[in-house]
């Protein structure tokens, strides 16, 4: 007598079905790189982590002391944003509503060091050392990045040391509108750019209210690169 073979049923999946799954893996996906990105973003924005990152970057000094802020690393490279702990508070606007005043840090400074990139070329000739360049954020400071706000008065480029060499240094002086009824505060920017060793080396101090051009100054010469 012949064994009896059961030969199990097969049941079509549909198109739709196939989406579903197929869909389903991708938002499982998308699940575990936006927890990914959430912790990411979370470390940076931790203190301590982006003092370290700031102090492996470069030293400073600024008025009244400072706290870390931002700090990542980013394709091979580092940023840090590292804030004053004294405040500066503006006026209301004449008027507008009263509201609860922000305090903003007196201070504020931006270090970065990202490896160059050099183009590519259909010519065998050497390439000219790409030039340095702040595409991590426009605007007045890392914190307030709307160029519309920034009010610039005066604009000065100065030779000055960064990491033991002369470099360029860009100055503005201005006004800074940290809110639509708040009054302009008086603004100063120091930004320097410079490569080293196949590195970008990017420097950007931002300061505010009366003493700004002279804490500006003061955490500039107080830099040393590590």
């Amino acid at each position: 007598m012949d064994d009896f073979v059961e030969t199990p049923v097969e049941y079509p999946v549909s198109i739709w079905e196939g989406v579903a799954i197929t869909a389903g893996a991708v938002l499982l996906v998308i699940a575990g790189l936006a927890g990914l990105g959430i912790k990411a973003l979370g470390n940076a924005f931790d203190a301590e982590r982006a003092e370290a990152i700031a102090q492996s970057l470069m030293t400073y000094e600024i008025p009244g002391g400072s706290r870390g802020f931002f700090g990542t690393n980013i394709g091979g490279g580092k940023m840090a944003v590292i804030t004053s702990i004294a405040t500066v508070t503006p006026a209301t606007s004449p008027g507008a509503s009263p509201q609860s005043p922000q305090s903003i840090p007196t201070v504020e400074l931006f270090l970065a060091r990202m490896p160059l990139v050099a183009p590519e070329t259909a010519t065998e000739e050497p390439n000219p050392s790409p030039e340095p360049r702040n595409e991590l954020f426009s605007g007045f400071s890392f914190s307030f990045q709307d160029p519309a706000t920034f009010q610039v008065n005066e604009a000065r480029t100065e030779e000055k040391p960064v990491c033991g060499m002369i470099t360029p240094v860009e100055i503005q002086q201005g006004s800074l509108t940290v809110a639509s009824d708040a009054a302009p505060l008086p603004a100063v920017k120091y930004e320097a750019k410079r490569v080293l060793d196949d590195e970008s080396h990017i420097v950007v101090i931002s300061a505010l209210g009366d003493r700004a051009a002279e804490q500006a100054n003061q955490v500039f010469n107080s830099l040393v690169c590590q």
